[in-house]
């Protein structure tokens, strides 16, 4: 069940990423979220940037359905593209997400959660 729930939520945010990025934004927005408080406007960065992160998160829930040993380190790398995205590219709205990358960053790596009994690998 838990492995099952984290493949969800790496294709959710993986699919959150493509939405805000990729995705034309609507005349209403309330934020561009291709402008940079580092580097201005700059869309086919922040779209490519976008893509990268969604690919490994993806990545990472296929390896982590697939049972294979590798998923961990993808989505570590998947996780930070999208935390060094949305510092570069910040906005409040940003900032619960950028605590939840933080923190299953340091659970990936440091405290090796999920465990492998949650999640079978």
């Amino acid at each position: 069940m838990w492995r099952l729930l984290f493949i969800v939520f790496l294709l959710a945010h993986a699919g959150v990423h493509l939405a805000i990025w990729a995705a034309p934004m609507p005349p209403d927005a309330p934020f561009d979220a291709a402008h940079s408080w580092l580097l201005g406007t700059q869309r086919g960065l922040a779209v490519a940037w976008a893509i990268a992160a969604a690919a490994l998160l993806v990545g990472a829930g296929i390896g982590l359905w697939a049972h294979a040993e590798w998923w961990r380190a993808v989505a570590v790398a998947g996780l930070a593209v999208s935390f060094v995205l949305m510092v570069v590219f910040f906005n409040p709205w940003f900032t619960f997400i950028e605590g939840v990358n933080a923190g299953l960053i340091v659970g990936l790596v440091w405290l090796d959660w999920p465990t492998e009994s949650m999640v079978g690998v």
